[in-house]
Parts: structure tokens; sequence; C-alpha cells
């Protein structure tokens, strides 16, 4: 058998590079005196831990436990005879151990000095801290996290490491090396430059004369080295190597290289974990900027630079500092990195408010790239909430991960529904933790779409997901590849320089209309529902906390909450990150979001009753406060005042049947709970067949390929179970009809009664969930036969095909919508409300008569293993509200009533409203005081119909001036003006379609 020349060369410079110069890499080490402290428990500082009893410890002990943190107390001398040697430099060496998986995932370690102050962070593949001069006494402290490898290697099986607390097997990792060592930089340089020939002889074609002279160069290298003498060689080698490594590229495609850490804010560690990687993470960016001048480091999210300045503030001001110099970036203006699809508006307002806020406060920066690497999907509604918030480009990969097709651009316009454009670009490399290879380079070239129309793309290099960052093998690849023929031109630089570059060359991009949509993780609109409608129920008690404590602040001089409420957004805004709403984090994330949850609507609580009592005064009568931005039962947006009763509606049994009617709608349930009958009076339409009643609970088999708590396969849809069994329906004296019974191995109730404010049968079940592997769904067949549904989203809504006609139709078989969903045949509806649930599925099916109808299913609950084996399991709660013979206004009344419900109050008068739209597409979303504290009245408000409208706002206290501004409550050059005319009454506005109008009052 016979091999070729490339071969043999490939194989002896693998072995070299992993046995003899690996070996060679410090030309000598000294051992170092080791004591360690184990915390057991939740971390501590830096002063309890200097001061606790420490015992000693050797190389190749056994420490830590599930999240337990054990402190190193390492000194020693660095051997004065090291100064002699030339072209070294003496290094701390530390290994703690490693169990599979990459940096992030498994034992991580941040170094101090005696006093305290942080060095840098010690991680696989990043083990070396530097120490004084030959000749000096080093000392050190090391902080060592023993998180545990909670995905079993890659896969998906269940595991206990997620439960909240330290776990109690001993010795999970093992200290591999911790010593001092001389580096031989010579050595250390000749590794980088072979691995960087090495990886671009892969991507260079094998018939041209640049790969036969890059091969003849690492022939000649290979015999150059002496594997008894390499650190006598090393020299020579580099020098055979020098006129391939400076053979420039020719023009053409240029790769900007980005250093990155994209952090998770809690995903497999929890969520006390993750200021600790920050520290960890940033201080090596901060060191190696100090090392490399041409070094440029973006991170987002401020709440990882307010984690970083409350623990390390001595690293929070070496991150200021290379701030200032432009070499660390704050990126995305955002308060973390979010979920894109199932925060509501107004949240996605704030994250943007309150990051880029935080971004000016502390660094005098603004950014104007929206930096949403890792979410999944992204909503039409965010090219105009980024633009408004002071974005002009917007950078994401996720998408790159679909499952059926392959999205056709990497730089192109992307278009909102009110048509807001914002330049939005993929690293075409497909990854956002690339190590800057040749090969992630080469990749970042050729997948590259738009060739021709543009030459430029960017690369996110370093360690991510769980940190790290750039290591200074990263670094010394980017700088190799600077110029190196045989692949693109790699510069360094800010993303902000990549993105006007990309845009300025792309003449004529090529745009995609509306909402990202992944191919993929379809399950996170459903999995961990708790904190889903958790969500919900904080975004709806922010609404009223602020509106109330706007009006009494205006009205009654109340003293305005903003730290309180400053803090409960930012807590809000964390848990919206896109691990953690999404439902894909570990346990003690979940266990500890709903603690946290239950002190959150205290609070609010506590605002709205101040706030109101301010208002109406105390006394005997009977009040409703409507917070919302529609009528409810005859009290108008933002009044407080007497109920009015609405009440016609009626209930009555029919034999075995439950009809629940008033003069407009009638629905009939059946002895099972389900919905027989439902008739809208004004035109006779029936919606209902029989033969495929609603209100149907469905179970199925749930298992998906990959990604438990991510993914939900389109295979259930072959696997449906047995269906509800129902022990029976009664009709309460209230005109309510309940329904028990068990599905699966789980146990529900239902309650359904008639709305007669909207008309619509309002349906809460609770369920005690008790299943494995298993989806559950609420179905409302309808035989309306439509090849679209209406989908609402941030500040409007958008359509999606019920058909299959296409791969990309039929990939999006579970989508996530806000407060309701619509179907329309003709110009008769009907529509399904929410305050609990996201994710939904809506596509026709064939009735028993053998016409094309339409079913709505929207999903309550999944059963996944991973990464938290008991998601879900419990009781749970759902509202939804099914309404007949509606249109859109309808529906989006619908939802507000569902999720911004009358509160009742007793007080002394009722209280007419601070601010009132006239006019029905356009909507109030929030009424607040500024943030900079000045007493201005910001009113957010959207066009919600899809259509040019008109509307009156009538302003209901004294106020000198009015602006329209952006996101940020200041001049935004996206505004897009809506005034029309003004006078000392109010105001009269015009919005395009799905437009945000943003007005800033100034009180008289």
């Amino acid at each position: 058998m016979g091999f070729t020349r490339e071969e043999k060369v490939l194989w002896r410079l693998d072995r070299l590079l992993g046995q003899h110069l690996q070996n060679a890499l410090y030309r000598h080490t000294c051992p170092v005196s080791i004591e360690s402290w184990d915390v057991a428990g939740e971390p501590v500082d830096f002063q309890t831990a200097k001061q606790a009893e420490y015992r000693p410890m050797s190389v190749g002990d056994p420490w830590g436990t599930a999240w337990d943190t054990w402190w190193l107390h390492v000194t020693g001398q660095v051997p004065a005879e090291w100064a002699n040697e030339a072209d070294t430099r003496p290094e701390l060496v530390v290994d703690l151990g490693r169990i599979g998986l990459g940096p992030g995932f498994q034992a991580e370690g941040l170094v101090r000095r005696p006093d305290g102050t942080v060095i840098k962070a010690v991680e696989p593949f990043n083990g070396w801290v530097p120490v004084p001069e030959p000749g000096q006494h080093c000392e050190f402290y090391i902080e060592a996290a023993s998180n545990p490898q909670i995905s079993n290697g890659g896969s998906f099986h269940p595991t206990e490491l997620g439960n909240e607390g330290v776990g109690k097997e001993q010795g999970i990792y093992r200290l591999q090396r911790l010593e001092l060592g001389l580096l031989d930089l010579q050595v250390w340089n000749l590794i980088q430059e072979l691995k960087v020939l090495e990886g671009l002889l892969h991507e260079v074609d094998p018939t041209r004369t640049r790969y036969a002279n890059i091969l003849d160069a690492i022939e000649a290298a290979l015999n150059s080295i002496d594997p008894n003498d390499v650190a006598g060689t090393a020299r020579r080698a580099r020098q055979r190597l020098m006129d391939v490594l400076s053979a420039p590229a020719t023009k053409g495609h240029t790769v900007y290289a980005v250093g990155h850490a994209h952090i998770d804010s809690a995903w497999l560690w929890p969520l006390r974990e993750t200021p600790r990687k920050v520290a960890r993470t940033f201080s090596n960016a901060v060191e190696l900027a100090d090392e490399y001048p041409d070094f440029i480091f973006a991170a987002s999210s401020a709440q990882q630079y307010q984690w970083l300045k409350d623990s390390e503030p001595d690293v929070y001001e070496g991150v200021k500092r290379k701030i200032r110099s432009g070499q660390f970036v704050p990126v995305g203006g955002m308060w973390v990195e979010s979920d894109a699809n199932l925060p509501g508006g107004e949240s996605l307002v704030r994250q943007f408010l309150q990051g880029g806020r935080f971004f000016q406060e502390e660094f005098g920066v603004t950014s104007h790239v929206a930096w949403l690497p890792d979410s999944f999907g992204y909503s039409g509604a965010f090219p105009q909430i980024a633009c408004l918030a002071g974005m002009d480009y917007f950078l994401t990969q996720k998408i790159s991960w679909n499952d059926t097709d392959t999205f056709p651009f990497h730089s192109f316009m992307w278009q909102g529904i009110d048509g807001t454009e914002i330049f939005t670009h993929f690293p075409p490399a497909d990854k956002y933790n690339s190590d800057a290879s040749p090969a992630d380079v080469a990749r970042s070239e050729k997948n590259f779409t738009e060739k021709g129309k543009g030459a430029s793309s960017l690369l996110l290099y370093g360690w991510g997901d769980g940190g790290g960052g750039p290591t200074r093998e990263m670094v010394a690849a980017t700088e190799l590849q600077e110029n190196l023929e045989g692949g693109p031109r790699v510069l360094m630089t800010s993303p902000e320089t990549f993105f006007r570059q990309a845009k300025e060359e792309m003449k004529d991009p090529p745009r995609w209309v509306g909402e990202l949509y992944l191919e993929l993780h379809r399950g996170t609109a459903t999995s961990q529902a708790a904190t889903k409608s958790g969500n919900k129920r904080s975004e709806s008690l922010l609404r009223q906390a602020e509106w109330w404590a706007s009006q009494a602040a205006i009205l009654c001089g109340t003293p305005y909450p903003y730290e309180e409420l400053q803090e409960i957004w930012r807590k809000v805004l964390l848990y919206q990150f896109h691990d953690i709403l999404p439902g894909s984090a570990i346990a003690w994330v979940y266990a500890e979001v709903q603690r946290s949850d239950r002190k959150i609507w205290a609070q609010l609580e506590e605002i709205i009753d101040r706030s109101l009592k301010a208002l109406a005064g105390s006394g005997p009568v009977q009040l409703e406060a409507n917070a919302g931005p529609l009528s409810q039962e005859g009290i108008h947006a933002g009044a407080v005042s007497a109920p009015v009763s609405t009440a016609s509606g009626q209930a009555r049994r029919e034999g075995d049947d439950t009809v629940l009617e008033n003069d407009r709608v009638s629905f009939r349930i059946d002895a099972r709970g389900h919905v027989i009958s439902a008739v809208d009076r004004a035109s006779g339409r029936e919606v209902i067949d029989p033969a495929a009643p609603a209100n149907v609970l469905r179970l199925f088999v749930d298992a998906p390929a990959h990604w438990d708590a991510w993914d939900i396969d389109k295979t259930y849809q072959d696997m449906e179970l047995p269906g509800a069994q129902v022990e029976g329906t009664t009709l309460t004296d209230q005109g309510t009809v309940t329904v028990s019974g068990t599905i699966g191995q789980s146990t529900f109730s239902q309650e359904l009664s008639l709305d007669d404010d909207t008309d619509a049968l309002v349906i809460r079940t609770h369920v005690d969930w008790k299943e494995s592997d298993r989806l559950l769904k609420l179905s409302f067949p309808t035989n309306l036969y439509t090849k679209e549904s209406v989908n609402e989203i941030q500040f409007g809504h958008l359509t999606r095909p019920v058909t299959e006609n296409t791969s990309w139709e039929q990939a999006r078989f579970e989508a996530a919508a806000q407060r309701w969903v619509h179907i329309q045949e003709g110009d008769f509806g009907v529509s399904l409300a929410n305050c609990t649930n996201y994710g939904h599925d809506i596509h026709q099916f064939v009735l028993p008569d053998g016409r094309p109808g339409t079913r709505i299913q929207i999903s309550l609950l999944r059963a996944p293993h991973f990464p938290d084996p008991r998601a879900d399991l419990g009781e749970h709660d759902f509202t939804v509200a099914l309404g007949v013979g509606t249109d859109i206004r309808r529906a989006i009344r619908m939802g507000y009533r569902l999720n911004v419900p009358v509160r009742q109050l007793t007080g002394a008068h009722p209280v007419d409203p601070l601010v009132e739209v006239d006019g029905q597409d356009v909507l109030i979303e929030s009424v607040k005081l500024a943030e900079d504290r000045s007493g201005d009245l910001v009113v957010r408000l959207y066009e919600s119909a899809g259509a040019r409208s008109r509307a009156r706002l009538t302003v209901c206290f004294d106020w000198s001036s009015v602006d329209e501004v952006g996101l940020m409550e200041v001049p935004c050059d996206a505004v897009q003006p809506a005034i029309r005319s003004k006078d000392e009454d109010g105001i009269d506005l015009e919005l395009h379609p799905f437009q945000i109008v943003t007005l800033r009052f100034r009180r008289s």
C-alpha cells in the first residue's frame, strides 16, 4: 500500500504539533506550592475566601462537586536564571481538569492577586497567567468553579445536575497541571504558523502552485526541526515558512474579524454563575487588548456589564479603559440578548431603552448595531423597533440552523411589517464562536451569497455560549491571515466599521420582507409554560403600574416610583433572555425565576393599589379601573369609573348539552365539554361541524430527534394518543359550564363562560400535568376555508399561510403569536385570544363532509427531559377566548380584554383618563414618565389595523410642548412624523400601517 507525499508530510506535521512542539512549548518548568479551600456552598467574596483555612493540595488531586467553588492559593518563586533565556516569557500554567466539552461548559477559574484584584481567567485552551519577572516571588488566588457537564458529552440524556444547589458527588475534576513555565516564544509562534498553513493547505486547490509552495515550505520546516532540540531549531524552521507566509492575498473578499464571546445570561448554568463567566471572559479580553494593539472585542448585554460593575469593579475599570481606546466595543444596545418572538412589544422597546441608556450613561457610547446572533427567530416588528431605538444595522446567525430551507442571503435589507428596513448580516461562516481558522475564514467567502454585489463578511471569533472569548492563539491566526495568499484578507475591526463598509459597497442589496422564521426550535414557544404565562402577567402588571403611577404623579403629585420600576423592568427583561423565556435552561433557572416573579407581582400590585388610591380617594364606591387601550364594560381606556352592566347572556341546559348565548352569539357545549356549535347571530353563520368539535384537548407523543426543550418535530402529527376521558359537565348558577376529566396520566378541569363584553366564549383550563415526552394542544376546528391566518406580533400582526404548497410553508408547522390569532373567509372571521400561551399551529384540514376547513390549535404543554428532566410537571392554568363573526379589531379587543382586564376597587370618586385616543385603530401601548426623571410624560401609540389611520389624542393635563421622539425618548432620525396638528386640548395624528409613535410631553 503506497502513500502520497502529501499524506506523509501531513502525518509528520500532526505528530510534530501534537507531540514534539507541544512538549517543547515550555522550555523549563518549576513547581509551586498549592493550597485549597472548598467553599462547599454558594460562592463567597474574596475577603471571605482569603481568610479561610486552606489545606495542602497536589497536582493530580480530585476536587469539586457540581456547582461548588474551590479556592486555590498558589505561591512560588520565578527562577532567576530564566532571565538569561532569550525569546521566552515566564507564566503560570494551569489546567484545572477537563471532562470532555469545550470552554465555558466545565471547570473555569478567575485568578487574583493577593489584594483581590483580577489578573485574568483560566479555562480549557486558555490556561496561562502572567507572572512577575524572574527572581521574584509570586502569589495567586484562583477562584475555581466546578461547573458540571450538563449535556452529557453533547447528548440530551436527562440529568439531575441542573437542579438547584451544590451537588454531593466529590471529585468531578482532577487538577491536571499547576506550575511555573518558561514559554518558548519561537516554539509558540512556530505552532501558530504551522497550524494556519496546515489549515490553508486544506482550502487551496491542490492543482495550484500555491498548494505546492505551502506543502514544500511545511516539509522544509519539518526537516529543519530536531525533536531533541526543538528550542534550538525552531527559529530555523520558522525561516523556512517566511516566503509562503509573506505572499499577499489577491484582491477579493475581505473577512472582518471581531473578537467575541457569546455569553448566555443563563442556560446550562444558574443565573448566579453568569456574572462570574462575564468576569472571566471580560478580564481575558482586557488582557488580550493590552497585549495586541489591533485586537477588538465586541460584547453585548448591558446586564452583563452591570453584573461586572457590581462584582468586579477593577475588571470593570479595565473594560471602561478599553472602551475609551476603541478596543472593547459595547454592541446590541439591549439589556440582554432576548428572545425576539415571545416578549411583548413594550418589552422589546425596554430592552433597547434600558440597555441603550446604560451604555450611554456608563460609557458615553451608543451602539448602532442590533446584536442577536443566537435568538430563535425574529419578529417582523423588529426592524421598526430597532431603528426607532437608534439602530442602523442588525446581526444574527441563527437562521443558518434552518432544518428545511437554506436562507438565501447573508447581507440584505430586512423589511418589517410597517415597511421599515434595516441592513442585516448573517456571518457566512455559519457560527458565532469561530476559532479564526483558515477553514472558517475560507467558508466565509465560499458561503457568501452576495458575491458580485458585495465583498465583505463578518467573522465572530472566540469561545462562546459559556464564555471564554478569544485566545492569544486565535488572535495570532487572525494576524497571520491578514494578507495571506490562498484566502481572503482578514482585518480585525469593530462591528460598525464592517457594517458601514458592507452597506456602502452593496448598492442594491436583496430584500427580505416579514418575519425571520427559524425552521427549528419550534418548541420554544411552549416549553416551561409557567415562565411564559408569568412573563405575560408581568408585562400586564407593568403596563398597569406605569399607567396609574403616571396618572397619580401628574394629577395628584404622588412620587413616581422610578427606581422600583426600573429594578422590576430589568428583572423581567433578564428573564426574557433567549434561553430563559423560551424554556431551554436548567431547572435551577426556572426555580429562581418563579420565586422572583412572585415578588415582582407583589411589588407591582402594591404600586397599582397605591396609585389608584391616590387617584380615586378613599370611600365605599364600587369602581373599576381600565388600563387597557380600549373600552371595557363601558369604561373608557385609562378611566376609573363605576361598572356598567352589559350582561345579556343566558345559560340553559338542553338535554346533555348546554347553551351559552346572548343576542349576538350562541355556543353549544356537549357532555364532553366540546363546543359543537358556534353561531354568529347577525349572519346566522355556523362555525363548527358537530363531527369535528372545538375545545378538544389533544395529546401527542413528543420525542424530537434532538434538542428536547427546543424542538417539536413534525412527526408528532402522526403519533396522536387517545383523547380526554370526561367525568362530566355541570352548569353553575353563575352561568359557567364546568368540565373535569383525565388525559393521559394527567387530570384537567375547565370552566366555560360567555363574556358579554366581547361576545367571546372564555375557556379556563387547569391541568395537573404528569406526562413524559408528550405535547398537549387545545384544538378549534372550524368550517372556514382560508389560505392564511392572521397572527398578532409586537405592535401589529402578520399573515402566515395555512397551506403546505412549498417547503417553506411545510416547515412553518408551529409558530408564535402574541395575544390572538384570526382566520377569515370573505368578511367573516373567527378569532382565538389568550393570556398565557404563545405556540400555535393553524392549518387546513378535511371536514367530515370532505370540504376543506381551518383548524386553530394552541399548544399548552410539553414534557421534555433535557435540560430540565421534570420540565412543566405540576399544575398549570390557561385561558383562551373564542370569538365568532369577528374581524381584526375584535380580535385585538379580545386579546387586550384577557391580558389587561379591568380592576375592581373601592374609592370616593371616578377618574377621567389622562390621555385618550379617538380613533379605533390607533392604540396606546404605554403611558409612563420619562426615564431621565424630568417629569415629562411619554405616550407610546401604534397603528393596529395595518392601514393608514387618523386619530385624535386628547390630553387632559397642562402641557407646554410635545415632541415626536424615538424609543430612547430623545430625537431619532428614524422617526417618521405623525402629528398633523395640535392645540391646547390635544393632537391630531396620522399613522401609516403599524407605525409606532412615541410622544414626549413637557408639562406646564
